[in-house]
């Protein structure tokens, strides 16, 4: 058997679905198809219970999962072991990241990268889903390491390697009575109208969690994916946000507040799955990185 048809056996399994499966690999559907069919041909098993509408991993598939894993990873290893041998880094790193982000250079990153491994394909994949989605496809196998702004408390399996941390600011009407104060309480939003970013990102989940030790209820009006939109909404719907401090665009109408109180700050951190070392691509990669960062407290 072929590394690659268990490599295509594995994504369509994770997928449960070889259409996804053939656009995650990059491959026309009806080559992800061939390379299973022939794989079951070669082990006389059936690994999918297909019919027309669903995908499902039989029985004998869903314990020849595991084994097909091992060896696609012990030989993508071995190939690594090998151009570390020869000093010549081999093979692919898949880097997840989110929107908007300027504490880290990631494209600058990646170009020094690949200045000095030019073997390595690199993929990078935006996430619009947030830290969450990220964190997922890392668990998952879909990502070599992530960028990302989960607490440790919330990246459970994954090993994190913090490089900035941004304060909360809020940004309100230039009309709103709070501009008045030097400081703003997230007491003080307990009844306004919040714009937030949506469930999954790593900003929403930190103040969910600040809101909730406050016992404080609440009302987010609008829900974002991209905190560069957080201003022209909050001025729109003349409401409030809480958001990591970034480099605001667009401000006209808008006025920028120091949160204060028993608020937690945002960890930015490059993320990979734990129990195992990191592959050379992703340690050479984490070992550029600090030359391409800045904690300078924006998001």
């Amino acid at each position: 058997m072929e590394i690659r048809q268990l490599r295509y056996f594995i994504t369509v399994a994770e997928e449960l679905s070889f259409t996804r499966a053939a656009a995650r690999l990059f491959a026309a559907q009806s080559t992800v198809s061939a390379a299973v069919r022939a794989l079951e041909e070669e082990l006389q098993v059936s690994l999918f219970d297909r019919s027309t509408r669903t995908v499902a991993l039989s029985a004998a598939g869903g314990v020849f999962l595991p084994e097909a894993k091992s060896v696609v990873s012990a030989a993508e290893r071995a190939r690594e072991v090998v151009g570390e041998a020869s000093k010549t880094l081999q093979g692919s790193l898949r880097i997840g990241t989110m929107t908007g982000l300027t504490a880290l250079d990631l494209p600058r990153l990646v170009g020094a990268f690949r200045q000095r491994h030019p073997l390595v394909d690199i993929q990078v994949q935006v996430s619009g889903s947030g830290s969450g989605a990220i964190a997922e496809d890392l668990r998952r196998g879909r990502l070599d390491v992530g960028v990302m702004a989960l607490a440790a408390t919330e990246a459970h399996d994954l090993d994190l390697r913090q490089f900035a941390t941004i304060p909360f600011v809020v940004i309100l009407p230039s009309e709103h009575p709070l501009t008045q104060r030097e400081h703003v309480t997230l007491k003080d939003l307990s009844q306004e109208n919040l714009v937030s970013e949506a469930s999954g990102f790593g900003s929403r989940a930190a103040m969910d969690r600040a809101f909730g030790e406050l016992g404080i209820k609440r009302r987010v009006s609008v829900e974002i994916t991209d905190i560069a939109s957080a201003a022209p909404y909050v001025r729109a719907i003349g409401g409030a946000a809480v958001v990591p401090r970034y480099e605001l665009m667009g401000a006209a109408g808008v006025v920028i507040k120091p949160l204060s109180g028993p608020v937690p700050s945002l960890v930015l951190s490059f993320a990979v799955r734990s129990g195992r070392e990191p592959s050379p691509a992703v340690a050479a990669l984490l070992n550029l990185s600090p030359n391409y960062t800045r904690d300078n407290g924006m998001f």
